[in-house]
């Protein structure tokens, strides 16, 4: 199992935080720390989510996130092996 981080550049919209942690909870997956924080634009919020996980897991998470209709990017920060 690693440790990784996952940060999101998210639309700051009503209900997006539910549809982001509701994709990790579908999935069995848990979420270690979540912090999240609007950036210059008030339009838009960044999201950095941890967690634990395999490779596989990682590739996952990160395509499905991709696919939701309010994340605007995400990008695989770290990994640190447990």
């Amino acid at each position: 199992m690693e440790k990784f981080t996952v940060e999101l550049l998210v639309s700051n919209r009503y209900g997006v935080l539910n549809r982001i942690t509701g994709l990790y909870a579908r999935r069995g997956y848990n979420i270690d720390s979540l912090f999240v924080n609007e950036t210059e634009d008030p339009e838009v919020s960044r999201m950095t989510i941890c967690s634990h996980g395999d490779k596989d897991v990682q590739v996952q998470l990160v395509r499905q996130l991709r696919k939701l209709y309010d994340v605007r990017s995400v990008v695989l920060m770290s990994t640190v092996e447990i």
